[in-house]
């Protein structure tokens, strides 16, 4: 009896969710406790990761998945067109950010970046769009596919176009990567 109570409380352990619903930890694997960041909304970083050194692959992203709710088909779209042109920025940006701290590779790479878009809404009210863009990322050794990083972060892009803003913010994350993700031990524990 004991026993099943545990495994129930495992598996409801392992469906939660954060973020209303749009962060599912189970997509980044066991044993990620997420903290909050004033610069990252939900980070988790394995004790000892480094990007000094090291070749980052990025790898292409899969069709979004809305884990919050479903979208009209105007935002759908433009969240199709956002998963597949992140690569290419994930790869332009970081590869200035990092530029003498690691090396961005098309193949092999000692880790590897992978993520996915898991919301897009182009919030309108009184003529003003506000669009918000949601994403998971993780890096992963390339030999074991152990987690070494995970991401999840949203960003309201109000101030300009979405693409100036997702570049604003991978800028901030290169510099986190450079500075091996430091910031993650400052978090608090992610409780929602």
């Amino acid at each position: 009896m004991a026993l099943a109570l545990l495994a129930l409380a495992g598996a409801a352990e392992e469906g939660k969710t954060l973020d209303d619903g749009r962060l599912e930890p189970a997509w980044f694997g066991p044993g990620v406790e997420f903290r909050t960041t004033s610069e990252i909304d939900y980070v988790w970083v394995k004790p000892g990761f480094s990007i000094k050194g090291k070749k980052l692959r990025v790898e292409k992203w899969p069709d979004p998945v809305f884990t919050g709710k479903d979208r009209r088909g105007r935002d759908a779209a433009r969240a199709y067109e956002l998963a597949e042109n992140m690569p290419l920025r994930i790869r332009s940006v970081l590869r200035h950010t990092l530029e003498g701290t690691a090396q961005i590779v098309t193949e092999g790479g000692d880790q590897v970046l992978s993520g996915r878009l898991v919301d897009y809404v182009a919030k309108g009210t009184m003529g003003k769009s506000n669009p918000q863009s949601t994403w998971d990322i993780k890096i992963t050794d390339a030999g074991s596919g152990e987690l070494l990083v995970a991401v999840h972060h949203r960003t309201l892009m109000s101030l300009s176009t979405v693409e100036e803003r997702i570049d604003m913010w991978l800028e901030k994350f290169g510099k986190a990567l450079k500075e091996d993700m430091a910031m993650a031990a400052s978090g608090k524990p992610a409780t929602s």
